[in-house]
């Protein structure tokens, strides 16, 4: 594992600036695949950022960036099928996610900001692991790919892949609203509880948090105006999701993508029901939040995913030494 020391230890210290005690803990799953995540005191059990290594060198490497309040567990069913086809997989924790105490991490008013150069970080890690990179989000975590390529479309050499993207146009235009509604809305968060009944998210969703959201998503809108990303997009979105605009995808993958393939489930499923594979099993201990249930056609998400990042990302790798 030599090719990958360098990868593991900015992994290691990137965690290691938010976090106290950090450990890079190390699972062998067989001869030819490695585990890595980040353990913390201040990180909950289940919620630890994660590397997916070949024990050997590979051309692919996938940025895996989960949601707004959530965990890594929410796309590791996803990363578990880019894995097996060869691909290493970095999964990030996001600044103010995944903590015991993250009331105060919560109330950042450069969250947003750090949301992006935590992207930048892992796209350096990339790097170092694999030649063609690709990027895939639930979620927040989708908004913050296509931010990426947006910033720096050079980088990504591979695909993008949106899982329920917030890809929403512009909530707060004017920065004056924004920072008058991000004090209230701090305020009307109250203090915000790290533990519910679903181990893997908050058991709500600060509303400050969702304004930082916003930033980005507007950041996305101005950048993308009149104009194509070169980076294949696959994107899949429950036709009923109340949460992230349909319509919002559609639009970037027909006017903001060269190309791109919109893929819609009609199940009436939840918002953070499309990323799971399996229901989510609940902490009995507490009482707030909301059940995750799987999405019943999980598998056919990603048999439609992957034949996409075959045909389109893979055939990339061949081609490169």
């Amino acid at each position: 594992m030599s090719y990958y020391t360098e990868a593991l230890s900015l992994f290691k210290e990137q965690y290691h600036k938010r976090h106290n005690q950090v450990t890079l803990k190390h699972e062998q799953i067989n001869e030819e695949k490695s585990t890595y995540k980040i353990v913390a005191t201040e990180i909950k059990p289940g919620n630890e950022p994660t590397l997916l290594l070949h024990n050997k060198p590979t051309n692919q490497v996938i940025i895996l960036v989960h949601g707004l309040s959530d965990s890594p567990y929410y796309v590791s069913a996803i990363a578990e099928h880019f894995f097996e086809l060869g691909a290493n997989v970095i999964i990030p924790l996001l600044p103010a996610h995944g903590l015991v105490h993250p009331d105060k991490p919560m109330e950042d008013a450069r969250m947003d900001a750090k949301w992006r150069e935590e992207m930048d970080a892992m796209v350096v890690i990339a790097t170092l692991i694999g030649s063609v990179i690709s990027l895939g989000g639930f979620s927040a975590g989708g908004a913050l790919c296509y931010n990426k390529i947006l910033r720096d479309p050079v980088m990504i050499t591979g695909g993008l892949f949106l899982f329920a993207a917030a890809i929403d146009v512009g909530l707060i235009g004017e920065l004056g609203q924004i920072k008058f509604i991000s004090s209230i809305a701090k305020i009307a968060d109250g203090e915000i509880e790290g533990h519910g009944m679903d181990p893997y998210k908050y058991p709500k969703l600060p509303l400050f948090s969702a304004l930082e959201l916003g930033q980005i998503i507007n950041q996305n809108e101005e950048l993308s105006k009149r104009k194509r990303i070169h980076t294949p997009v696959f994107a899949a979105h429950a036709i009923d999701d109340k949460t992230a605009k349909l319509s919002a995808v559609r639009k970037l993958v027909r006017k903001h993508a060269h190309h791109g393939i919109l893929y819609v489930l009609s199940n009436d499923m939840a918002h953070a029901e499309l990323p799971l594979q399996k229901d989510v099993e609940l902490d009995t201990n507490y009482e707030e939040g909301k059940p995750a249930h799987a999405n019943p056609d999980f598998g056919l998400m990603m048999n439609s995913c992957i034949s996409f990042y075959k045909k389109h990302v893979l055939k990339l790798s061949d081609a490169i030494v």
